[in-house]
């Protein structure tokens, strides 16, 4: 835990530290106070603190009783003569963290007199700062989104089409996940690597207290009878503290269950009974059996600390997050299982994507760090180095094997049934609006068939 929290007072340094010297935050100006740093980087007062210190120290800013922290006035930035590709990215990201690196040593073996500069900027509010950095003269060469950011996009116009500088790396992707990306004929996002929503099992937890491994195909009755005899009080005070399941009120991770159950939140009229059995299976899972915890210390970890920390033995996550989890040097490997909520095989896609703006004065450099993050071999570095999928499916299917390629959903006869959140929700604010109104019925004072009628009514409005 010492070792996670230093890493990410230094994360926070260097993220700070790179927005100054590219002029981002420009001398004089003040920084996002240490609450709104907190708030939108996730982190500690403390861990925010030591990053401002380290600062302090190097002489980049100064810290102004009574108004806050400013980049220093006299600090002067030296122009660099050499090419500089500068890339927009969110923060946090497991893949900025873990596999953006990959991508970035290939591609500077071939362009060995480039500089590749990141530039983060929080989740919470990422379109607002480009907009921000852009009335500043700030143009990026590229543009790192979730598909979720793709899809709140306002202006695709001023993002350059893909299409025919890439089109030779883009046959070999899977239609599904290149498919979300396009419209109108043009493709103005090209993802890099994309994951599914599964499960995933503790096998320590499952050995010790003698409760047997997922088979390849298992049902609800047998997850329920597993989650069941891994929810223990397992120091004698009372109080349950371990838990068969770790669930999430984040729209990322429960619609997986209304999938199953040959849900589509885009046509929910005719599947108010399905939605409601969805539902009231959530509330046996964490009121009448009380094999699910669903407690969140932090909004961007959804509900994962609980499984990290072996106090619950399952999960349902993804490679990115995963990726993540293995950075923190988890004290267990990870296994996975097929999902057994429902009769279909069906789960959630996210995705990561590139984007070059109109405005990018180096295309053809742009272009070609997309083509090295498309090649087959940085591809498969990707997923043996870091465990990420590759948008690749030849990759893929040389470097994991068939059972787990069927467990996380993404073989020819099951990836048709997945769905971004977007193309099932395209309105995010509609998602706020539902997240808002289901804190109730997650803390088990609103019913499944009154929170039924809530969602429909919501959707339809």
């Amino acid at each position: 835990m010492r070792r996670e929290n230093e890493f990410r007072y230094l994360k926070l340094a260097n993220i700070l530290r790179e927005q100054i010297l590219s002029g981002y935050i420009k001398p004089g100006e003040f920084l996002l106070s240490e609450n709104e740093l907190c708030r939108y980087y996730g982190l500690s007062r403390t861990s925010v603190r030591k990053s401002l210190d380290e600062l302090l120290r190097e002489g980049l800013i100064i810290k102004k009783v009574g108004q806050g922290t400013m980049v220093s006035p006299d600090l002067v930035i030296q122009e660099n003569q050499r090419k500089t590709l500068r890339i927009l990215v969110p923060s946090p990201s497991f893949f900025v963290d873990n596999g953006l690196p990959i991508i970035i040593e290939a591609f500077l073996k071939d362009h060995p007199n480039v500089d590749v500069k990141l530039l983060s900027l929080p989740s919470f509010y990422f379109w607002e700062s480009i907009r921000a950095s852009r009335e500043m003269g700030l143009d990026p060469d590229l543009v790192f989104v979730s598909d979720r950011q793709f899809a709140e996009m306002d202006h695709l116009e001023s993002f350059t089409d893909l299409q025919s500088s890439l089109g030779d790396s883009l046959t070999s992707m899977y239609p599904r996940v290149l498919n979300a990306f396009q419209g109108n004929k043009t493709i103005k996002a090209v993802p890099v690597t994309f994951s599914t929503v599964y499960l995933a099992y503790n096998p320590e937890l499952f050995k010790k207290f003698h409760v047997p491994q997922p088979e390849p195909v298992w049902t609800q009755k047998d997850f329920l009878s597993a989650a069941q005899k891994l929810t223990l009080d397992t120091n004698g005070d009372g109080i349950l503290d371990l838990y068969g399941i770790s669930l999430s009120s984040s729209f990322s991770r429960w619609p997986v269950f209304a999938l199953q159950n040959g849900i589509q939140l885009n046509h929910l009229q005719i599947q108010s009974d399905r939605l409601f059995k969805t539902l009231n299976f959530l509330h046996d899972l964490l009121y009448r059996y009380r094999v699910a915890t669903i407690f969140q210390t932090e909004p961007y970890r959804i509900n994962s600390d609980a499984f990290i920390r072996e106090k619950s033995a399952m999960v349902l996550t993804t490679t990115l997050e995963m990726a993540g989890w293995r950075s923190e040097k988890m004290s267990f490997e990870p296994r996975v299982a097929s999902l057994p909520f429902g009769d279909l095989e069906a789960t959630l896609l996210l995705a990561n994507a590139f984007m070059i703006p109109s405005s990018c004065r180096s295309k053809d450099l742009a272009a070609a760090f997309i083509q090295t993050a498309l090649s087959p071999d940085v591809q498969k570095k990707m997923s043996q180095k870091a465990h990420f999928l590759s948008v690749l499916q030849l990759v893929n299917e040389q470097v994991w094997d068939q059972p787990f390629l069927k467990s996380i959903n993404i073989t020819d006869q099951n990836i048709g049934n997945n769905y971004f959140l977007h193309e099932m929700i395209p309105d995010s604010s509609v998602i706020e609006e539902l997240e808002t109104e289901m804190k109730l019925f997650w803390a088990g004072l609103e019913s499944a068939d009154s929170f039924t009628d809530t969602f429909l009514r919501i959707l339809s409005t």
